[in-house]
């Protein structure tokens, strides 16, 4: 499918394209009339992720996978599962012991009960969805077809991006641990070669944070 250099070149710019819509569209929260008294109210994040950037991946992929059938959703696999879930586990509670307070969680245990669990269901099911279409799906995907070097280059770049679009921490423990977490689903993606995997890993690191955090 992608023998020659034009397409691989096409394909990994379809890719970073996509990226690029996906991390601009959540510009335009601001164009909305009435988004800085969400903003004051808690509730912007919320509605960034199930207003604007769920719907904007779930159409990037939809848009992909109509051109390259190279992102599946797969099968999920609960023998496949415990070992990264094992791992992820362990990140936590090393991040845990080393984390420092991040002003973004500090603000969140004051807002309102409702607050609370609408920010909860944003980052606990609408953004492992968006994220992991968009990271370990079309950022990961921009690198293949340019041999094993590119895989492990893309694993590293496709960390170092998910990373860095995180601006709400401030930490480098924090950037640190969302590198190998992402690293971990990298690998997860690319053994299993569906999203449904690192979907499901990122929903329980997040709902374990969370949880944390509510408590």
């Amino acid at each position: 499918m992608m023998r020659d250099s034009s397409t691989r070149m096409m394909h990994s710019a379809v890719c970073l394209i996509a990226f690029a819509i996906w991390f601009f569209s959540s510009w335009f929260i601001w164009l909305i009339p009435g988004m800085m008294s969400l903003y004051r109210s808690g509730l912007a994040m919320s509605f960034m992720h199930a207003v604007i950037l769920l719907p904007v991946s779930l159409l990037l992929w939809k848009g992909y996978s109509s051109r390259y059938p190279l992102l599946y959703l797969g099968k999920f696999s609960l023998r496949d599962f415990i070992a990264p879930f094992l791992a992820l586990m362990a990140l936590m509670v090393i991040y845990g012991h080393f984390s420092e307070p991040e002003t973004w969680t500090e603000t969140l245990a004051t807002q309102t009960l409702f607050v609370k669990w609408m920010t909860a269901i944003s980052v606990c099911i609408c953004a492992p969805i968006s994220e992991e279409i968009i990271f370990r799906g079309l950022v990961l995907n921009s690198s293949i077809g340019w041999g094993k070097a590119a895989k492990s280059l893309g694993i590293v770049g496709t960390s170092l991006l998910f990373s860095a679009i995180h601006a709400q921490y401030h930490s480098m423990i924090s950037f640190i641990y969302l590198f190998i977490f992402s690293a971990i689903l990298c690998v997860v993606r690319i053994n299993h070669r569906g999203l449904i995997m690192p979907m499901a890993l990122h929903a329980l690191n997040n709902s374990w944070a969370m949880l944390v955090m509510f408590l």
